[in-house]
């Protein structure tokens, strides 16, 4: 008929690989790892997938996964996610051995502590050598090598804590300085919290 043109075949095009969310992505040291973040599609299908990555968790640092998709006519596509292992809040989670010196007695004492997480906070829940009530860390940089305690004022008393720390990047060892004040009067402590790197896996 006049006017109609044939209509022109289906022309096939390569996978499409979409990578979405955060680039790189933050993932926890001796945490398990999983992105389900990524999209793939095909005009006419998708053949196969597979993945290439040297993601070690419990190391931290900067990784790449790679993302390879096959059309059934042989088409292939890339794309690349960059991943980041930090110490994250529940990298922390756990039972650590604690050493805590008590500055006015000029004595130390070694006990367990265990370590909880509460969204984005790290809370402690065995210092009561020192504090009587829960202590709450924060991360505080994104190689996260540093934490925070806030200022805290402990069952409506006198007493207010707060201070800072470390966290050495295998995660296995974290040094907290606290100062407790009381009526005006600073009181230094130190915690020094390790564990076994098994412990942690």
């Amino acid at each position: 008929m006049a006017g109609c043109k044939e209509r022109e075949p289906d022309v096939e095009t390569p996978p499409v690989i979409i990578v979405t969310g955060q680039n790189p992505l933050k993932t926890g040291i001796y945490l398990s790892f999983m992105d389900d973040s990524v999209r793939i599609s095909g005009r006419f299908g998708i053949d196969s997938v597979w993945t290439e990555h040297n993601i070690d968790t419990s190391l931290l640092g900067y990784y790449q996964i790679t993302y390879h998709a096959v059309s059934f006519s042989g088409m292939t596509a890339e794309a690349q996610r960059d991943v980041w292992v930090v110490v994250k809040p529940k990298s922390m989670k756990g039972l650590w051995d604690v050493s805590a010196y008590f500055p006015k007695q000029n004595l130390t004492m070694t006990f367990v502590d265990s370590l909880d997480v509460k969204n984005d906070k790290i809370i402690i829940n065995n210092l009561n050598t020192i504090i009587k009530e829960q202590i709450e860390l924060s991360l505080a940089a994104d190689l996260q090598d540093s934490v925070y305690i806030f200022e805290q004022y402990i069952s409506d008393s006198a007493f207010a804590v707060f201070g800072y720390g470390t966290i050495e990047e295998t995660a296995i060892r974290m040094e907290l300085h606290f100062f407790l004040v009381e009526n005006n009067d600073t009181t230094v402590y130190r915690a020094i919290y390790s564990r076994d790197s098994i412990s942690t896996k």
